[in-house]
């Protein structure tokens, strides 16, 4: 007991309260340098702190609060009951960031859930594809879903002699991120390619044409900057493993596009890539691994 106010009143020392509150030291005197606490009262014999039950609710209150997101200026108001209309305010202010907080983690997971089961079939296609002759591409026809992304354009040839890819990687991410947090997965990269094959006469020009380097988003329409959507396609797809570079894609394509051609399949002059293990996953090029897939004839995409 502590005489505090012409009274005795139950007390408590620092020690006690963070042993049953669980709150540090630090902690405590946060609160109480920030006026989350009533002023604590001090022995004058000793000099030490003592607190109350008061104290005690009011930490209580502190830690649930926090627990919620409150700002502290919130807590204050909640903890000593200063402004009623501004303390519900404040519960529904927190309640709809709580609810949208929500939303965007459920997309995580989703989206989440979505890019690790594509690398596990990726790893597990990667270590079926060690057992066959390196040409097996895994032709088939493919059925495509239509998919909102973040895309940036840029021109070279199919080879990309300068790099180019690699400098729009970056920024690619950076733009998706600033859109939204959930579009950011570990292996989501895609490449479309425009013109620079010619799927009846199964060629490549070998000359400048138009390349979008994209990335899946959750969240996209007019109003977001670089927004753009890949339509759903049937088509043919081939498994590409290793560096796309030193012609190595491009023999990929080559065979993809006589294979489909033996299949009597007719198909458009534009392709998307999908990586299914990227360099946002690893920087070993012998284990990366892309989906080639062009459209049957009669799927036109926004160039």
């Amino acid at each position: 007991m502590f005489a505090w106010g012409g009274g005795r009143i139950k007390s408590y020392s620092t020690n006690e309260v963070c042993q049953m509150c669980n709150v540090s030291r630090k902690q405590l005197r946060y609160y109480e340098e920030h006026g989350l606490l009533s002023p604590v009262p001090r022995n004058d014999a000793n000099n030490y702190r003592y607190y109350t039950q008061q104290h005690l609710c009011a930490i209580v209150a502190a830690k649930a609060l926090r627990n919620i997101d409150m700002s502290l200026a919130e807590m204050k108001d909640i903890i000593y009951g200063r402004n009623v209309e501004a303390i519900q305010r404040s519960i529904r202010k927190q309640m709809t960031a709580s609810r949208e907080a929500l939303e965007e983690s459920m997309i995580r997971y989703e989206q989440s859930t979505l890019e690790y089961t594509k690398l596990m079939e990726a790893i597990s296609a990667l270590k079926i594809h060690d057992l066959k002759a390196e040409t097996d591409h895994h032709y088939e026809v493919v059925d495509r879903s239509a998919q909102s992304v973040i895309s940036l354009r840029y021109r070279t040839d199919f080879e990309d002699a300068d790099g180019l890819d690699m400098d729009y990687l970056p920024l690619i991410q950076t733009k998706a991120q600033s859109v939204n947090a959930a579009s950011l997965s570990i292996s989501a990269l895609m490449y479309i390619t425009y013109d620079h094959f010619d799927s009846d006469s199964c060629s490549f020009n070998n000359q400048v044409h138009d390349f979008k380097i994209a990335v899946p988003v959750a969240d996209v329409g007019p109003h977001i900057q670089h927004c753009d959507h890949i339509p759903a396609f049937q088509g043919v797809s081939a498994i590409h493993i290793g560096s796309p570079k030193n012609e190595r894609l491009y023999q990929t394509y080559m065979d993809l596009l006589k294979w489909a051609k033996t299949q009597g399949y007719r198909l458009e002059n534009w392709s998307v890539e999908e990586w299914l293990i990227s360099p946002m996953i690893t920087n070993n090029s012998d284990l990366w691994m892309i989906r080639v897939m062009i459209p049957f004839r009669g799927t036109r995409i926004q160039a």
